[in-house]
């Protein structure tokens, strides 16, 4: 695992707290931990499932912010799949970073940042050109988080596990709603069994998800 020392501090490392009085729920906190100690203990591949609404992008930053304060982590790469999560990313949960924070846009690479917001599509490609994570050291990073790593065809998975393989040496955060099993991909076999689910059920009968109706469109 992480040298004794840093996984010590890394495990009571404070929650990010804004003084507002926010707390992360007690789902968010128990998959905070899980994933901490995960890091700490040594694990490269680890796997949270939550459900859409449950706020994921929250629980990685917490997990991130822990690990980025401890200095067990020092240079992040967060991956999302829409745009929109990036930009609301940053100007919402990740805003804490400040300074530190950067969203790779014109495939443009600069590596004085700590903390890296980038879409796939963003660093990705067919066209050699278009691979500008290449132009990062393969051991620039030692966290990359990917969000929705169950997302898109197992041509577009093809993408982001080329990144994954590139900076192979990081440890490797996946979140999923949904821990697809299908003949093209599979994100157990990569990642490994999730080391927490908070499933839909649970966050109905918790009542932090309204209930929903299946309505059939003919």
């Amino acid at each position: 695992g992480l040298a004794e020392a840093t996984a010590v501090k890394l495990v009571e490392q404070p929650f990010y707290s804004d003084g507002s009085g926010k707390e992360p729920r007690y789902y968010q906190r128990v998959a905070i931990n899980r994933a901490i100690e995960a890091i700490a203990k040594g694990q490269q591949r680890v796997l949270l499932v939550m459900a859409t609404g449950t706020g994921k992008t929250y629980t990685a930053f917490q997990i991130i912010w822990r690990l980025w304060k401890a200095k067990a982590k020092k240079r992040i790469l967060f991956l999302a799949d829409r745009n929109i999560l990036v930009d609301q990313t940053m100007q919402q949960d990740f805003a804490p970073f400040g300074e530190v924070v950067h969203k790779v846009i014109n495939r443009e690479v600069k590596k004085n940042y700590e903390i890296y917001l980038a879409l796939y599509q963003a660093v990705t490609g067919r066209e050699e050109w278009k691979q500008i994570y290449r132009q990062f050291p393969a051991d620039f990073f030692d966290l990359v988080v990917i969000d929705e790593c169950h997302r898109g065809s197992a041509a577009d998975d093809s993408a982001w596990r080329d990144v994954l393989d590139y900076f192979c040496s990081a440890t490797h955060l996946g979140l999923t709603a949904t821990p697809k099993e299908t003949k093209e991909v599979s994100n157990i076999t990569y990642f490994g069994d999730p080391i927490y689910t908070y499933s839909l059920k649970q966050g109905i009968e918790d009542g932090f998800l309204a209930p929903y109706k299946v309505i059939r469109i003919a």
